[in-house]
């Protein structure tokens, strides 16, 4: 709705009459007294912040969940119009914010001090919040861009990361005159959130893995006990704690609060009082905290994109051999394949953003989780691989960014999230194919089911689906052959989905090594979808360099199909063809014997 038609909703053809029959002095008028003149009364609006108004009234509805979807080789193929979610004085305000805090945080001799200053005088400390308690009201895209620039100190970036999903747990967990009273110690920048949510490891078998617990004393008054691994320390604290009956609460511990004992990464509540969130579900609480692996991820590949500039500016004027080291295949290879992963990385970033932006409670905390994975994965072996360039592993710099590369990600590890990925795509695909997969399961009493499924099969069996997406259509002509690339791998997510729950049945839980390819085939998807989407885009429009995104785009997919397609094989072919049980057997005989099993080479039998 507009604002300005709901404000004066005047007819357009009677402006001119009525403003001259509301506004214009006769000599009555002027002569008339004060009582019969109209009194003015000073109206009392309840504003509203606006900004937030008119996006929520530009978002559209919420879409079946996309990748959740690509599980049952659903595409929905709107998607693939690249998501534009700023308009032009969105964009140019965005853009103002982003090149004061470049200006500072670009430059070396800038103190950590100025650094505050910069981000204090643009509001970051209360970018999530709305305009009306002084805040930027950001969205998701201006998220990931403040972001992109502050990852020059990823330090501060993480710091800032947790501070802004707190405020977002704070907004929807308390009273809002507690929020309120909150606010502006908040985001004054002086006293800021941290997450504590992981557990610190276990060290003993009979040990639950989940040990911080909260309770009530006497006097109703909330007591915390347990450890947790945190990587910023903070005034503020958001601790994840169990109740009775396998019940999880978030509760604020106040700065200064008695019973809290910091050593290092570990903090150690003991009797603790805090402030539960009791406005917040369960599902609202994944949802917000998961947006700090949509951060991880932007971190991830903004690291990234510092190590390659240092790459190339470490290369340029350096000669080995009497050769310049640009001119070395190997090297330039290696340049490449990350520039690869890192286009991939923003690309699925923003498209994540989009969805969430445009629609209205859009279930995307896969997409999400798939975001952070993507980075997180193959943004360490660019680095790594970028490591090897003759000298480069010798700079200083580069060593401390691939040790701030890795701490990004120790709050989770990618295996975790790939068995969240799987596990919600495929309890999304068997909801809608229970009755089937049943019939599978049972092919005596179901002959005629059986017999059809052979029928509608058969391509699949031979890895050759017939092409019934028609992705094609919805990109720039000159995308046809890797959209049918693309094509293919989302029309075989069916059929391995539909192998797997027929093979395990129930048991499809604990199938790991499966899950884990499903969730990595899947996550490849997107990043081929969020690549295509998002060249097309760039050349239709006309952007700079327009042509390499294309041939960039079109690398990647090529170079990324074999790999899904290799991880849905496995998949369908089972444990004895793929080798997973012999894995299985040798892990378990070295497990069991506690050592290698093998003799060492200079071992004889006899002399």
């Amino acid at each position: 709705m507009n604002i300005t038609r709901a404000i004066c909703p005047i007819s357009r053809s009677n402006v001119g009459q009525s403003f001259y029959r509301k506004f214009r002095f006769s000599s009555v008028n002027n002569e008339s007294t004060g009582a019969t003149q109209p009194k003015v009364q000073e109206e009392k609006f309840d504003f509203e912040d606006l900004k937030v108004l008119e996006r929520t009234e530009r978002r559209k509805p919420a879409i079946e969940p996309f990748m959740k979807s690509v599980f049952l080789s659903k595409f929905n193929r709107d998607l693939l119009a690249y998501p534009e979610v700023l308009n032009k004085e969105e964009y140019e305000a965005t853009e103002k914010i982003v090149s004061r805090i470049d200006k500072v945080f670009s430059d070396k001799e800038k103190t950590e001090k100025d650094r505050q200053n910069v981000l204090r005088d643009t509001s970051m400390y209360a970018a999530p919040v709305n305009l009306t308690n002084g805040g930027l009201a950001m969205n998701v895209t201006e998220r990931i861009r403040y972001l992109e620039t502050i990852s020059t100190d990823l330090n501060v970036a993480k710091i800032l990361s947790e501070h802004w999903v707190g405020l977002e747990a704070l907004k929807q967990g308390l009273k809002p005159d507690e929020y309120q009273s909150l606010l502006p110690d908040l985001t004054s920048g002086n006293n800021l959130i941290s997450l504590c949510i992981r557990e610190t490891i276990s060290t003993r078998i009979a040990q639950p893995d989940f040990r911080t617990t909260a309770s009530q004393d006497g006097k109703g008054t909330w007591r915390i006990n347990g450890e947790k691994e945190c990587v910023s320390h903070q005034e503020y604290k958001l601790v994840l704690c169990a109740l009775e009956a396998s019940r999880f609460k978030v509760f604020l511990v106040l700065p200064n609060t008695e019973g809290v004992t910091i050593n290092q990464d570990i903090v150690t509540f003991r009797d603790t009082p805090g402030i539960p969130l009791d406005h917040i579900t369960e599902q609202a609480l994944a949802t917000t905290m998961g947006m700090s692996r949509l951060d991880s991820g932007v971190l991830c590949y903004s690291a990234l994109k510092q190590a390659i500039t240092a790459s190339i500016q470490y290369v340029r004027g350096r000669f080995m051999s009497g050769a310049p080291l640009a001119d070395i295949s190997t090297i330039r290879a290696r340049v490449s394949a990350a520039m690869l992963c890192l286009y991939a990385g923003e690309s699925v970033a923003y498209f994540t953003a989009g969805l969430l932006d445009q629609h209205a409670g859009q279930d995307a905390d896969v997409e999400v989780a798939m975001c952070r994975n993507y980075s997180s994965y193959h943004g360490t072996r660019a680095l790594l691989a970028l490591e090897s360039i003759p000298g480069l592993q010798l700079d200083e710099q580069f060593r401390a960014r691939l040790g701030a590369f890795r701490a990004l990600t120790r709050d989770e590890n990618d295996y975790n999230v790939d068995m969240f990925i799987a596990l919600n795509g495929l309890h999304y695909a068997g909801h809608l194919k229970a009755t089937e997969v049943k019939q599978m399961r049972n092919p005596l009493l179901h002959p005629g089911v059986i017999l059809k499924k052979v029928l509608q099969d058969r391509h699949q069996e031979k890895d050759d689906p017939k092409l019934t997406l028609f992705l094609a259509e919805h990109l720039h002509p000159s995308l046809r052959a890797p959209a049918e690339l693309l094509e293919y791998c989302v029309l075989r997510m069916s059929y391995a989905s539909e192998t797997l729950m027929a093979r395990h049945g129930q048991e499809a839980q604990t199938a790991y090594t499966e899950l884990e390819r499903m969730a990595q085939a899947a996550t490849l998807i997107l990043a081929m979808t969020s690549v295509l989407a998002r060249a097309s885009r760039s050349y239709c429009i006309g952007l700079r360099n327009a042509e390499f995104e294309m041939k960039l785009a079109a690398c990647f997919v090529e170079k990324t199909k074999p790999i899904v397609q290799k991880l849905i094989l496995d998949v369908n072919n089972g444990q004895y063809l793929n080798l997973d049980f012999y894995h299985e057997e040798f892990g378990r005989k070295i497990l069991d014997s506690s050592s290698t099993l093998v003799e060492n080479p200079t071992e004889r039998t006899f002399w």
